[in-house]
């Protein structure tokens, strides 16, 4: 199993848009697909069953996997991938990063090719666990002062992971790019030689096509295959994934101190 966990301690930079996004694509590729909510906002679990309540209870969704008498439900999702439900009440959770590990752990015994896990914004459990059990985790940034000092936050946490996870890898991802700014460009110019193969060479534009696709439960490749921004998208997303299925899955589970 490859697990592909999308996070940024920064809000507003797309990070549910781009874990739709790497499923649909994973999915689209023949791969048994799960996508787990872990942000409280629920916007994963609205845009992938078009109920903008599905995250509002705490039955059916990913706390069930905090309870050994559970078994959890997958929901099927109007992209074709499975779903893991997030819940309003999942910051129960946020107190014990050993019990996370071993929810966490849980989908392994399920049979996934790929699980994506959409983390929340806040550096908590539902943030730290997953990177620590990631093959691959993806760092949507804006290329903008802000956007930049998150991606740094989150550079150095992945360094900090790597002790304990050699294997695993890190991508950066420009999104919501406005092609008229030149300062944006020069920006992303900037970064490019100093992060080298972290950083994606594909840049995701700020574009409505985006957003009115996910309202339709489809991805951007799919709604207008004709767009220009369309290949971008299937591109980063196909990387995405190959970069996690070239990564050393030897988790070792090591308990917290």
């Amino acid at each position: 199993m490859k697990t592909i966990t999308v996070a940024n301690q920064k809000g507003g930079v797309g990070k549910t848009t781009i874990a739709l996004h790497i499923a649909a694509a994973a999915h689209a590729a023949g791969l048994k697909t799960l996508l787990v909510d872990l942000d409280q906002q629920g916007s994963a679990s609205f845009l992938a069953t078009g109920d903008q309540n599905a995250h509002r209870t705490n039955e059916s969704t990913v706390l069930d996997l905090w309870y050994e008498d559970r078994e959890p439900v997958f929901t099927e999702s109007l992209f074709g991938f499975l779903l893991l439900k997030s819940s309003d009440e999942i910051d129960a959770v946020d107190d014990d990063v050993q019990e996370g590990i071993i929810a966490l752990k849980r989908l392994e015994n399920y049979g996934f090719d790929c699980v994506i896990l959409d983390a929340p914004p806040a550096p908590g459990v539902r943030q730290v666990v997953p990177l620590m059990m990631s093959d691959l985790q993806v760092a949507p940034f804006t290329a903008d002062a802000l956007g930049t000092q998150g991606l740094v936050s989150m550079i150095m946490g992945w360094h900090d992971l790597k002790k304990r996870r050699p294997s695993m890898k890190l991508r950066a991802l420009v999104n919501l790019h406005k092609v008229v700014s030149g300062t944006q460009k020069a920006i992303i110019e900037g970064l490019r030689p100093k992060l080298g193969e972290l950083l994606l060479p594909e840049v995701l534009t700020d574009r409505e096509v985006v957003k009115h696709a996910l309202r339709n439960g489809k991805s951007i490749w799919e709604y207008a295959p004709k767009d220009p921004a369309a290949n971008v998208w299937r591109v980063a997303c196909d990387r995405l994934i190959q970069a996690a299925s070239e990564a050393d899955s030897d988790y070792a589970g090591e308990e917290v101190a």
